[in-house]
C-alpha cells in the first residue's frame, strides 16, 4: 500500500466556555494536527468578558489561554460571553436554570460477590444509586458526571422527556471499590443548547466508517471558533467507603 499524505487545514480557534454559580471559566486554545494532537496551542492576550442584566464584567487571564472569575451569578439568567481575539470577535449566550438537586442516594453490596471469588486487590462490587425529582414546571436537561477519587468514571448528557415531573433513578453505578475510594456524582442543570451540543458531539465522535467526515457538534458561537459556552448549577453526592 502507497503511503499518503495527510493535509493540513488553517488552525481554528476552540473555545471551552462555562459559567455557574460561583466562577466563570473561558479556556482558549487553536486546533492542532493531528498527528500531534498533545501539542495544545493556547490563546494568550485575548480580551473575555461576560453580561448579564445591565452588568459586564471582564475575566483575567490567570495561565496562557485559562481566562476566570470567581463571584457570584444568580441562577435563571441569560448570559452572554464576548471574546475579541485580534480581528477576531466571538459571542455566545446561555441561560443558566435554577438548581435541581439530588433527592437521595443509596449504596449496597452487590449480590455479585456472593456468586465469585474476587481478588482482595478488587475489592467489592458495589451498587451505588442517586434518585432526583426532576421538576413538572418545565422542560429540564441534565449533564451528570461521576468521579472515582478525583478520576473521570462516566459522563452522560440527558433530558427529562420520559420523566418530567417524576421522582427517578437518575444515576445507577456499580463497580469494583475499596476501603477509602471516594465516588463524587454531579448533576448539572444545562440549558437545551448544551444539551445539543454534547448530543452532537457524542455523534460525531462516533461516526461510522473509517473514510467518513464527521459533521461539527452544533455549536451557540457565534464567530469564526469551534467549541461550546454554557451556563449551569450543579448539585453532587458524595460516598466514601469503609
Amino acid at each position: 500500500m502507497d503511503d499518503f499524505e495527510v493535509g493540513s487545514a488553517e488552525a481554528k480557534i476552540v473555545v471551552a466556555a462555562t459559567i455557574s454559580p460561583t466562577q466563570a471559566q473561558v479556556i482558549l486554545s487553536k486546533t492542532t494536527a493531528y498527528l500531534n494532537p498533545t501539542s495544545i496551542p493556547y490563546i494568550s492576550g485575548a480580551h473575555v468578558t461576560i453580561a448579564y442584566d445591565d452588568t459586564i464584567v471582564t475575566l483575567h487571564e490567570d495561565s496562557v489561554g485559562y481566562y476566570s472569575l470567581e463571584q457570584q451569578f444568580e441562577s435563571q439568567k441569560m448570559y452572554s460571553l464576548s471574546i475579541t481575539i485580534g480581528d477576531n470577535f466571538i459571542t455566545a449566550e446561555s441561560y443558566m436554570p435554577p438548581c435541581v438537586r439530588w433527592d437521595s442516594c443509596s449504596v449496597k453490596l452487590s449480590e455479585y460477590n456472593s456468586w465469585y471469588e474476587f481478588p482482595d486487590s478488587l475489592g467489592k462490587i458495589y451498587e451505588v444509586l442517586a434518585y432526583v425529582t426532576d421538576p413538572v414546571e418545565s422542560a429540564n436537561y441534565y449533564r451528570k458526571e461521576v468521579y472515582k477519587n478525583d478520576t473521570i468514571y462516566s459522563k452522560e448528557t440527558t433530558d427529562d422527556s420520559y420523566f418530567n415531573g417524576q421522582t427517578v433513578q437518575l444515576e445507577t453505578l456499580m463497580g469494583f471499590f475499596k476501603e477509602d475510594d471516594i465516588v463524587k456524582i454531579y448533576l448539572k442543570s444545562i440549558d437545551k443548547q448544551a444539551f445539543e451540543y454534547y448530543n452532537t458531539l457524542a455523534l460525531s465522535n462516533s461516526s461510522s466508517g473509517m473514510f467518513a467526515a464527521p459533521d461539527n457538534p452544533k455549536s451557540n458561537l457565534q464567530g469564526d471558533a469551534l467549541g461550546r459556552f454554557y451556563a449551569y448549577t450543579v448539585d453532587s453526592v458524595i460516598v466514601r467507603f469503609k
